[in-house]
């Protein structure tokens, strides 16, 4: 070996055990940063509930604070159940992922090659709407499905989710479908984002169709029995308690509701098996986790349902956050580094989303000043 290979070979040895070095972190010293964070967003949002899953380097680190019901003592575990709202949407791209990967679906493919109905109007100047389109909030319907303008107009903010639970309560998939065959596309479908529920609902009732599957079988057969998330579900069993969430008011909100597949909001699950879904989404090999982090959309770059972000550093994370009437939790994966973790608290208002994201940013600069985030 020449002197210039055995330097090479040095400076990568040294580059390897630095990085080694730096995810080498105390159990102690990591429960102290955990500590920390999660304390400031008790304090600050006046949450009464806060619970943290982190998984770095394929161990996980959960830890549970404050208490569920003010006064109660009744703080969470590992196995609470959650609701985790619009973190659903991402279990959902990785079944399309999944179809996309056995050739079910192609991402460019008009829509209504998938749907059991013409459907001429969902098209804009000649132009169709494509399964990437519903992955990434692009459909160019700016309509909300269902159609909440007539609450907006009628009911104060305060009372808003109240009257909205009831619509989705009696919002079937038949309004679903009658509401879809007359709506305009606003909008060139690829090119104007607006978030909501149609295109994570309507790629359900796709992959049943071309699956001849149900929505919820095909959550359970490729990602839950698989993964062992024995306690992740959409419809609840008659013993099954959902930790209460609460508005800014200290008030008990209702759980959310919804007729249509489920697939943009209602699955609850446990800290336990979050970081089983944290660990999946951390491999490198699965070839459903990497095509469901693909980008398939930019300005914001979009993964199935991933928002996809690069920091001033270089590193680059999935995220999805999500939002119930009573609770507020993101989910943000760094596969580079082998990290990731989940934040859930049962408050939601108008400034919980705030506080959440100022705890994370400061979750992440701690863990990069250890070193947990490489670059």
């Amino acid at each position: 070996m020449n002197r210039v290979s055995l330097l090479l070979l040095l400076s990568f040895t040294i580059s390897i055990f630095s990085q080694q070095k730096q995810n080498a972190l105390s159990e102690n010293e990591l429960f102290s940063i955990m500590d920390k964070n999660a304390n400031l967003l008790l304090k600050d949002s006046k949450a009464y509930s806060v619970s943290i899953a982190i998984i770095n380097n394929g161990k996980s680190h959960t830890k549970h604070y404050g208490e569920i019901d003010k006064g109660k003592g009744n703080k969470a575990n590992d196995n609470t159940l959650f609701e985790i709202a619009s973190v659903t949407k991402v279990f959902t791209g990785t079944l399309v992922a999944n179809a996309v990967l056995e050739g079910k679906i192609k991402l460019d493919d008009d829509i209504r090659k998938y749907l059991k109905e013409p459907f001429s109007n969902l098209e804009y100047n000649g132009n169709s709407i494509r399964i990437r389109d519903l992955l990434t909030h692009r459909s160019g319907i700016l309509t909300p499905f269902p159609d909440t303008k007539e609450i907006r107009q009628k009911y104060s903010p305060d009372s808003f989710l109240v009257h909205k639970n009831r619509l989705d309560k009696s919002y079937t998939k038949s309004d679903f479908f009658n509401a879809l065959k007359k709506v305009k596309v606003d909008t060139l479908p690829g090119t104007t984002f607006k978030y909501g529920a149609l295109g994570p609902e309507l790629c359900a009732y796709i992959l049943e169709n071309v699956y001849n599957k149900a929505y919820e079988d095909q959550l359970n057969q490729v990602i839950f029995d698989k993964l062992k998330m024995n306690s992740t579900k959409i419809r609840l069993n008659n013993n099954d308690i959902v930790a209460n969430g609460y508005n800014e008011s200290g008030l008990l909100m209702t759980p959310l509701s919804s007729n249509l597949w489920g697939a943009s909001k209602m699955l609850k699950s446990t800290i336990s098996d979050l970081t089983k879904f944290i660990k999946f989404e951390l491999d490198r090999n699965n070839k459903m986790v990497l095509e469901s982090h693909r980008k398939i959309a930019s300005n914001p770059d979009m993964g199935y349902f991933w928002e996809i972000q690069t920091d001033n550093n270089g590193n680059i994370s999935y995220t999805k956050d999500g939002g119930s009437n009573g609770t507020q939790n993101i989910l943000k994966i760094y596969p580079e580094s082998n990290f990731g973790f989940i934040i859930l608290m049962n408050q939601s208002d108008k400034n919980s989303g705030t506080y959440l994201e100022l705890a994370v940013n400061n979750l992440l600069n701690d863990f990069k000043s250890a070193g947990i985030i490489i670059k």
